[in-house]
């Protein structure tokens, strides 16, 4: 238990509280769910947000569907690839999207910012590397309308537990 303890549940605390308060049901799509880290963790802070768990493998949608249902969590639970959703009625249908430990930023962002209605926010939970993961994604950036809005660097020390969050906007229409 040792790393869920002090590292999974503190860091998707922290990332829960860096979430904007918004209109009541705000939609979040937490992309590459897992082991429901951070989006049920978010699921239980935040009840004024309605999370969507989002994963490619049937085992780990069933062990969400578990957790949620023992949990008595309302979220959605989807099984898929996001680059095939996006091209559903989830895209463009978030207002939050979250994604930790999924992809480098260069394939991350086609995989989350379609699911953003305009002016949605991204908060991708990052390793060390994210300013090199940034710099290799411009390109992809300016191509889906993303803007960096906050780094690491400038969240700092601000939120509690607050992992290496790099916020991105979608551009409003």
């Amino acid at each position: 238990m040792g790393e869920l303890e002090e590292r999974h549940i503190p860091e998707s605390a922290g990332l829960a509280a860096l979430l904007p308060s918004g209109p009541p049901q705000q939609r979040l799509i937490d992309v590459g769910s897992g082991g429901g880290f951070p989006g049920v963790v978010i699921a239980i802070l935040r009840p004024d947000i309605h999370v969507t768990l989002l994963d490619g493998r049937k085992k780990k949608t069933d062990f969400l569907r578990t957790v949620a249902e023992e949990l008595c969590l309302d979220v959605t639970v989807l099984r898929g690839r996001a680059e095939e959703l996006i091209l559903s009625d989830h895209g463009g249908a978030y207002d939050l999207a979250t994604a930790r430990a999924v992809a480098p930023m260069v394939r991350l962002l086609p995989w989350t910012l379609p699911f953003l209605r305009p002016g949605g926010m991204l908060y991708a939970v990052k390793g060390e590397r994210w300013s090199e993961e940034l710099d290799d994604a411009q390109e992809v950036l300016r191509r889906l309308r993303g803007r960096v809005v906050a780094t690491p660097s400038e969240i700092g020390s601000g939120t509690p537990n607050a992992p290496r969050t790099v916020i991105v906007m979608r551009a409003p229409s």
